[in-house]
């Protein structure tokens, strides 16, 4: 009886001293989880520079819930969050080691597939696939004198071609350095939006479209556009950009504080030209009232885009709104505030089978994956998330 009841004592010591290992976040044990998965998300905790991120993933994101405490795999020390998503993998480039890498999200752990060296550029500025095993990465050199491309075979991480990009006008009076935007491919030319900028990176009263021949990567011309300044940046942890159907190149510039105007529009480049469409521009600050607009836009399909502003009405934090906007008539669809005020962290939603999914950070209620619905203009509460976080880092599909 007495071994009896010490048997039993020590199972149940047992039992509570898993369940303890459990409620560290990212302590899942290798080998749990799913094979393959569709969703991911980045949690962040803690404040910056000493935030942690964790990911976590699923394949439906309707209904059940992410937990921290019992899945998912710390990614801080595996690289940056500075993520693109293609075919089931996740490339990043790790300035700090000079490499790129390609990650595999399984089984509740994020698995090296394949890491080269690499250090021609200083980091990405811009990125866009040219077919499902051909991706584009622009960037400046580290003396901000040059933007160059690499070219990589996405399937084993080797170098098809790269070098610098021939041909950009010489720097105007007063501005020495190059800063490379968002970038994208269409029918054998490369539209790249770039700006000049100081030592201080303010940059001129306008911005420059360069439209680049694929083969040889020499500008066939650039244009200077007083319209907007800044860049759009095309770093992979925003979007600011995006490419409709293959027949134009939609993108905001975002000027840093001090360049003399806050004012974001919403510019395009149309397939074939080798110039800004000088009729098209759509002020996106306008028609939020004037209001803060976050470096976060995307594309839903059927002429609508989603953007992120905040609205002080709502407080100094927990105050984001998310707005669909028609391209073609250029006017507010509406604002979807039916939903709780986000504070939002860099990329929270994403789009896919033209239904918008955000990652919700709410100061009451709980966190919770939102879905829209353009057709039938109505949002639904999907997958609950974790709470007490700073906000989600990154919300996105693994597939197309």
């Amino acid at each position: 009886m007495t071994q009896y009841f010490r048997n039993s004592i020590f199972l149940i010591l047992a039992s509570l001293i898993i369940i303890s290992c459990e409620r560290e976040p990212g302590s899942g044990s290798t080998g749990s989880g799913e094979k393959d998965y569709k969703y991911f998300l980045l949690s962040a905790l803690g404040s910056w520079p000493n935030t942690v991120h964790y990911m976590t993933a699923t394949n439906d994101l309707t209904k059940g819930e992410m937990d921290i405490t019992k899945e998912g795999d710390e990614i801080n020390s595996k690289g940056t969050y500075s993520y693109i998503v293609k075919n089931g993998f996740i490339y990043n480039y790790k300035t700090d080691q000079g490499v790129f890498k390609k990650f595999k999200y399984t089984q509740d752990r994020l698995t090296t597939v394949k890491e080269v060296p690499y250090t021609y550029i200083s980091d990405i500025s811009g990125y866009t696939w040219i077919d499902a095993d051909t991706l584009l990465l622009t960037g400046e050199t580290g003396d901000g004198q040059h933007i160059r491309y690499t070219i990589f075979k996405a399937s084993d991480l080797s170098v098809i071609r790269q070098g610098e990009i021939e041909g950009f006008p010489p720097f105007p009076s007063g501005y020495n350095f190059l800063m490379s935007g968002a970038v994208t491919y269409i029918d054998g030319q490369v539209y790249l939006q770039y700006s000049f900028r100081d030592g201080k990176w303010l940059t001129p009263q306008y911005y420059n479209l360069a439209v680049i021949d694929y083969k040889t990567f020499k500008v066939k011309n650039s244009v200077s556009d007083s319209r907007s300044v800044g860049v759009s940046n095309g770093s992979p942890y925003f979007r600011t950009a995006f490419t409709k159907d293959k027949e134009a190149f939609y993108y905001t510039c975002f000027p840093r504080t001090g360049a003399g105007t806050g004012k974001i529009s919403l510019l395009r480049a149309l397939k074939g030209a080798t110039e800004p469409d000088a009729g098209y521009e759509i002020n996106l600050t306008e028609l939020v009232g004037g209001k803060s607009l976050e470096t976060a836009i995307d594309y839903i399909g059927n002429n609508k885009i989603v953007i992120l502003y905040r609205d002080p009405a709502l407080g100094n934090s927990y105050n984001g709104r998310y707005a669909i906007v028609d391209i073609e008539t250029r006017q507010l669809v509406r604002v979807l505030d039916e939903l709780p005020g986000d504070e939002p962290y860099e990329q929270g939603f994403f789009v896919q089978d033209k239904k918008l999914y955000i990652a919700l950070n709410a100061s009451k209620g709980g966190n919770y994956v939102w879905i829209y619905d353009p057709q039938t203009d109505k949002t639904s509460k999907g997958m609950k998330l974790p709470d007490r976080i700073s906000g989600f880092a990154r919300f996105d599909k693994f597939y197309d």
